[in-house]
């Protein structure tokens, strides 16, 4: 009979593992753990684009290789059999975002000796949006197993109070918890910036370029502006929506007043020196960028939309929120920026950033592990 393995293994299932807030969050707490002497894998489809430095840090990768989700079920189960077999002191399956959870319920059907935690990085209410009839089945029955399967999970994770309040009172499972992302390594103190000329403002705008991101929601507010104020909008990220964005523009006659910068890793250089950062999202986990415009002292203007946004600006005390997909809402309330000159309260920032850091999430995690 083989001897039970003292060590407790952690398994990370990721569907998409591209850089992003998802990712970003799943490496750092991998690297924690594994320093905490936990054993680690970390499972994707397709290709891992964290692969090279996760197992720099003793962490194995494992890359399924299929298209979809759903195809991915009986790989995953096979990989978590195998780790069944080496008999570690405890085995814990942690997927990301609805969809994978479901498969992740599926893999682990019947098998002895597996623990879950789901987890929720984004808003189940994302699943209200769909772009054809198909679409709109899938998320439908993506929603109605979820809200079956959830309560099977050892524990439920979200990254915002409101979807754990959202999912306790829509799901009835009792198990859920809120676990902050860590978005920030250290609480940055309030730099000097450099004078502009008198009116003249940087704002930015951080995330991935798709559709419900809302950024066309931003230059639609910026362009009944543009003539009336001074500024220039820097728009950090990569995504299916660029060439859209880029035609909206032009028409906009926005051109000299929008810069693409891309991706940086180094998030001084893109919060540095800016007045206003802007999210425009449909619907949202916790962003971390908009904890990072806190952190560096850029004062934000976030969409009202279902998931963390609200809580991270403390519920109006340290940014201003607009109605969601509104672009006249939001070019007053960037109009109200402009007039008033906002500043974030120092001791409230601080305060309040201590609850997104790196390391109170991480020691949130491991607790949450050792009572399971």
């Amino acid at each position: 009979m083989s001897k039970k393995n003292k060590k407790q293994r952690i398994i990370f299932f990721l569907p998409v593992f591209t850089p992003g807030g998802a990712s970003e969050s799943i490496v750092k707490l991998s690297k924690f753990l594994n320093d905490q002497n936990y054993s680690i894998s970390v499972i994707s489809i397709g290709k891992n684009k964290y692969k090279k430095y996760l197992k720099k840090v003793g962490c194995e990768v494992h890359e399924i290789n299929n298209s979809r989700a759903l195809f991915s079920i009986f790989a995953l189960r096979r990989l978590i059999k195998e780790d069944l077999k080496r008999k570690y002191f405890k085995t814990i399956l942690i997927s990301n975002i609805h969809y994978a959870n479901i498969v992740s319920f599926i893999s682990c059907y019947k098998l002895k000796g597996i623990k879950t935690i789901f987890t929720e990085r984004s808003s189940l209410s994302e699943l209200a949006i769909y772009s054809n009839f198909f679409n709109l089945l899938k998320n439908k029955l993506i929603f109605l197993l979820a809200r079956y399967l959830y309560k099977f999970a050892n524990v439920v994770i979200t990254n915002s109070k409101f979807e754990k309040n959202y999912i306790k009172e829509n799901f009835k499972v009792k198990n859920v918890i809120c676990i902050n992302p860590p978005s920030i390594n250290k609480i940055e103190k309030k730099h000097k910036t450099n004078k502009k000329k008198d009116g003249f403002k940087k704002i930015i705008y951080v995330g991935r370029l798709s559709k419900e991101k809302g950024v066309i929601t931003i230059l639609e507010a910026l362009s009944k502006i543009k003539d009336e104020y001074n500024f220039e909008f820097e728009i950090f990220g990569d995504g299916t929506e660029k060439k859209t964005i880029k035609n909206f523009i032009k028409e906009k006659k926005l051109s000299k007043k929008v810069l693409f910068k891309g991706f940086h890793k180094d998030k001084s250089k893109i919060f540095r020196n800016k007045d206003l950062f802007i999210n425009a999202s449909w619907f949202e986990g916790l962003p971390n960028a908009l904890v990072q415009s806190l952190n560096y002292n850029v004062f934000p203007i976030c969409s009202k939309s279902p998931g963390g946004n609200y809580e991270v600006i403390k519920y109006g005390r340290l940014g201003l929120v607009f109605k969601t997909n509104n672009s006249d809402d939001l070019k007053n309330k960037i109009t109200l920026f402009f007039k008033k000159n906002f500043k974030l309260p120092e001791k409230i920032r601080i305060n309040h950033l201590k609850n997104f850091t790196q390391n109170k999430s991480n020691q949130r995690y491991l607790e949450t592990l050792k009572k399971i």
